[in-house]
């Protein structure tokens, strides 16, 4: 039985979703219809012996790179290991392996690009990470040393957190870190947790208001047997994940409130094992990005961590403490490269430090930026406010770039100043003080401990005063007692009040009837003759 016209256009002719047209009006409306875009290919993963060769060079839409220009910050004299920039992007931190951190104020520089502090965390130990925290109050050390330092925005030391006890065996029951640490992160969610991990195989979960012991302990999970140390760690941008990165090679996803028996996912050899996994950065909500010592860059989905889904091969690391960094939209990659690596590229000169930009969809490499330096990139930074690139290089130098139209305040506006006039010296020649001649120059031991070990040498200095003797006395040595001061007291020493000739005197009626006590050729002798003095004044006689 056939249907009307009228009832026929409100039954479907089709199942299923469909997708609605646009309504174009007919004068804007084609000609023809355009062809469908064709779907890009989907990267193939790595297989089980390597990871895919790094893609060609895209010729695709270009990176906003703020290259134009650059600065060198001098001042370090060992690899600049991490770099830290606060939120304003008026300071920044950077750290070296010979343990000193500078702080670098752009506001208050001239075109000299000098820091205005030095800092000395732990003496000895190599700087291994730098982070400023969220609202930029405080700033946050990892060094070699099991302690993190947390310091204010100007480098005042708020606190030191605890050290674990090193004899315990279950990291789990200790209150710190008991070896040294590797990296640490903040927790976006504010300006308090942050989280730390190192060589004692934990990931630790602080507060800053409690130094004295950490509020959760994460353990690394290995198929090896003993401990693995954990070498990088990250939040992801809502603060409900912490990726880690394992020396063995292993990858590992918690949730950054517990509990914390197993990882949400766990990737064993993502990267090849005994090397040093240096980052793992989340890019977005589902993707992952890591980076490790066998001189790779993978891309994972979170989803399904089981196979990478890109893979960027020759691009060695320069250090143990290579990281990656985002540009200000999330959609490149900025990694630091090894000099070796550099020589054997035909866009760079031989010998001079660059930087990879590689694509956050599928790690293909779309520029290389050349620095005007020898040496290889462990560090880098690209600010959002600021649009200017930071790397520091493995030869202790810092550099800067910035773009003269496209990049605002920071070493821009510390390359428009002048540098101060210094000071002229009062006197054209030199100043010679009579201490600086060698004849008069009397070396100062500024050492305490060298002082006591000369003194011990000195046989008057050294020599131990006698102890006073009490009771009797014993080897030679005449005792006192509490009587002898009194008596002291009481009886008063008139000797020295006598005139000695007068008690002399005393004695000669007795030394003339009984001679015992003066010879016989003194016999008939006065004791005192004064026939000399006759011509002398009486009272002079009588003294």
């Amino acid at each position: 039985m056939g249907l009307s016209d009228s009832l026929s256009k409100f039954i479907p002719k089709d199942f299923g979703k469909k997708k609605r047209a646009a309504k174009t009006p007919a004068a804007c409306s084609p000609s023809k219809p355009e062809p469908e875009p064709e779907p890009e290919p989907e990267p193939e993963p790595a297989q089980a012996g390597g990871g895919r060769s790094r893609q060609p060079a895209s010729s695709g839409t270009p990176v906003d790179a703020p290259t134009g220009q650059h600065a060198l910050l001098a001042g370090h004299k060992k690899a600049v290991s991490a770099i830290a920039w606060d939120a304003s992007g008026d300071q920044m931190a950077t750290g070296e392996h010979g343990s000193h951190m500078h702080l670098w104020d752009f506001t208050s520089m001239d075109r000299t690009f000098q820091s205005w502090r030095t800092l000395v965390p732990a003496e000895g130990q190599q700087i291994r990470a730098l982070k400023y925290s969220p609202a930029s109050t405080h700033l946050l050390c990892a060094t070699g040393d099991p302690q993190a330092k947390l310091y204010s925005h100007d480098g005042r030391l708020v606190g030191e957190f605890k050290r674990g006890d090193m004899y315990v065996t279950d990291m789990r029951k200790t209150r710190g870190h008991v070896a040294g640490l590797a990296a640490l992160c903040w927790d976006p969610r504010g300006n308090s947790k942050f989280a730390t991990c190192g060589m004692d195989s934990t990931v630790r979960i602080w507060d800053c208001g409690r130094t004295s012991e950490q509020e959760q302990v994460v353990v690394a999970k290995t198929r090896r047997r003993g401990k693995v140390a954990v070498t990088a760690c990250s939040y992801n941008a809502d603060g409900s994940a912490i990726a880690s990165a394992q020396h063995d090679g292993g990858l590992s996803v918690w949730p950054s409130s517990g509990p914390f028996l197993r990882p949400l996912q766990h990737v064993e050899d993502a990267h090849e094992p005994s090397t040093e996994t240096s980052a793992a950065e989340f890019i977005g909500p589902s993707m992952l990005v890591s980076r490790g010592g066998d001189s790779t860059v993978k891309l994972w989905d979170l989803r399904k961590m089981a196979q990478p889904l890109a893979v960027a091969s020759r691009l060695p690391a320069a250090g143990p403490e290579a990281n990656l960094a985002l540009d200000p939209s999330g959609r490149w990659l900025l990694v630091g490269v090894e000099q070796q690596q550099q020589q054997q590229q035909q866009q760079q000169p031989s010998g001079s430090a660059s930087i990879a930009v590689l694509s956050a969809s599928n790690l293909s490499e779309h520029q290389r930026i050349g620095l005007p330096l020898a040496g290889g990139v462990l560090s880098v930074a690209w600010h959002p406010e600021l649009n200017q690139i930071a790397a520091g290089l493995s030869t202790g130098a810092v550099v800067m770039l910035y773009d003269s139209d496209k990049s605002r305040r920071g070493v821009k506006l510390a390359a428009s100043k002048r540098a101060r006039p210094q000071a002229a010296a009062s006197s054209s020649g030199p100043i010679i003080t009579p201490n600086a001649l060698p004849l008069f120059r009397q070396d100062q031991q500024t050492s305490s401990k060298r002082r006591r070990e000369k003194a011990r040498q000195d046989p008057v200095r050294s020599h131990k005063p006698q102890v006073p003797l009490y009771g009797h006395g014993r080897g030679g040595a005449i005792g006192a007692n509490e009587t002898q001061h009194i008596m002291k007291s009481l009886i008063k020493d008139t000797i020295r009040d006598e005139d000695p000739r007068e008690a002399l005197l005393k004695y000669a009626a007795k030394a003339e009837a009984e001679p015992t006590f003066v010879a016989p050729s003194y016999k008939d002798a006065p004791v005192f003759d004064d026939s000399g003095m006759a011509d002398e004044p009486e009272m002079k006689r009588r003294k």
